[in-house]
């Protein structure tokens, strides 16, 4: 039988053989993808606007900015796993 992949995290999608688990990781990244997204580009955002655009740190904080997308790009593919702390957290396969 075929199974579909959310998010790192394997489950049979006509059964429902670990369908709580894959949907547990997955509301659980879309709850820390907001977070991640505030925490890497708001310092890009605020020196911007204060009017501070040297080219130097301009190219610094989109690096670090693009971090989230990184991020999000290796969690789909099942690279890095997120979850709660008990459930493998941060594994990298």
């Amino acid at each position: 039988m075929p199974t579909a992949n959310a998010m790192g995290k394997t489950y049979c999608p006509q059964c429902g053989w670990n369908r709580g688990a894959a949907d547990q990781q997955t509301r659980f990244f879309l709850r820390v993808l907001p977070v991640l997204v505030m925490l890497f580009d708001a310092p890009l955002i605020v020196w911007i606007f204060v009017g501070h655009a040297e080219v130097s740190v301009l190219a610094g904080l989109g690096l670090i900015a693009i971090v989230p997308a990184i991020l999000v790009v290796l969690v789909v593919k099942g690279k890095l796993r997120l979850g709660p702390a008990g459930d493998s957290a941060g594994k990298v396969t």
